[in-house]
């Protein structure tokens, strides 16, 4: 009984982490969709912080990239913070390749990768699925 309340638990996790069982038309926030992903180089102009408990909590930037302002989320903030790359506003030659979504009505990018000097942060797998979930202590890993 322990063992099937468990995968139980398990795939209530797994399934919340990918936005199952919310209709997209209710407002769920957009997944990563990999024939949306764009890939390119810009400044960036400023970084923020999503409070938890909104939709993609965690670390966001604004970039400027060939004229156009890109906002783009990254993480969750602890992920970000164990992961210990330095970004600040007025860096230059940072990359992204992401999935450009529309979330409550304007661009935002889910970064896969981020490309900064000798730098290379990967966000999320070839699928789009958060690398961050691996990194969470008590979310069950194997088989997934």
């Amino acid at each position: 009984m322990k063992i099937m309340v468990g995968a139980v638990m398990t795939l209530a996790l797994v399934a919340s982490a990918f936005g199952g069982g919310k209709d997209p038309a209710a407002g769920a926030p957009p997944q990563y969709n990999v024939k949306s992903e764009i890939d390119f180089v810009g400044t960036i102009v400023k970084v923020s912080e999503v409070p938890a408990g909104e939709a993609f909590a965690g670390i966001h930037l604004t970039m400027q990239s060939k004229g156009d302002a890109i906002e783009v989320y990254l993480a969750p903030a602890d992920f970000m913070k164990l992961m210990a790359v330095p970004l600040h506003p007025g860096m230059k030659l940072v990359g992204i390749t992401g999935s450009k979504v529309k979330f409550e009505g304007n661009d935002l990018v889910l970064a896969r990768e981020l490309r900064s000097e000798k730098t290379v942060l990967i966000l999320r797998d070839e699928t789009g699925f958060p690398n961050w979930l691996w990194a969470r202590p008590g979310i069950a890993t194997g088989g997934f």
